[in-house]
């Protein structure tokens, strides 16, 4: 089974909390089929996991409810909370302004976040890196695009100017995994 901690989904519900429109909780946790309902409905613990299918649900009817288009809506998500996520797992390599830092930090936190496949990283330069996720879930593009947002974001916030990010592979179409290549100016 494939699992994500609760603060991958509570991104969403952060989103939702925060959007303008509030009859918008309702309306999401109406579109949503009752187990699903019942995971996140109550209260969702960040540290606690989730089943990854709660996630791909709860992306589905947020897109749904909110209609925005698809990517900027999990750009925008991915955007919002990487603050959050960076001040809490990513401290001293926002102070040390260490873009390389951070992305190796996430290879040693990876499991503990997710339980399903692997991240690598390859330093292939002094402002640039290669990542790969090799996926064993069924990924669905709106999870890529949020957590293409969240490298983005966090090599900015960690000192990258400029940075880009190109998608080489993607696994929600077709690839064998999903590939990034990021650089950045100092």
């Amino acid at each position: 089974m494939s699992d994500i901690r609760g603060l991958i989904i509570q991104s969403r519900l952060d989103y939702v909390e925060n959007h303008r429109d509030t009859q918008i909780y309702q309306q999401l946790l109406h579109k949503l089929d009752e187990p699903v309902r019942n995971a996140i409905g109550e209260q969702v613990f960040i540290t606690n996991l989730y089943s990854f299918h709660v996630l791909k649900d709860l992306d589905s009817a947020l897109g749904e409810v909110t209609q925005m288009p698809l990517e900027n809506l999990f750009r925008e998500i991915g955007e919002r909370s990487a603050p959050l996520l960076l001040d809490r797992y990513f401290y001293n390599y926002i102070q040390n302004q260490d873009p390389h830092g951070f992305l190796a930090q996430i290879g040693r936190l990876y499991d503990q976040l997710c339980h399903f496949g692997r991240y690598s990283y390859v330093k292939t330069g002094k402002q640039e890196a290669d990542i790969t996720f090799d996926y064993d879930e069924d990924i669905h593009k709106s999870y890529c695009w949020f957590i293409q947002t969240l490298l983005k974001k966090g090599v900015e916030v960690c000192g990258g100017k400029s940075v880009s990010l190109k998608e080489k592979l993607c696994l929600a179409e077709d690839g064998e995994a999903c590939r990034y290549h990021l650089t950045w100016k100092s």
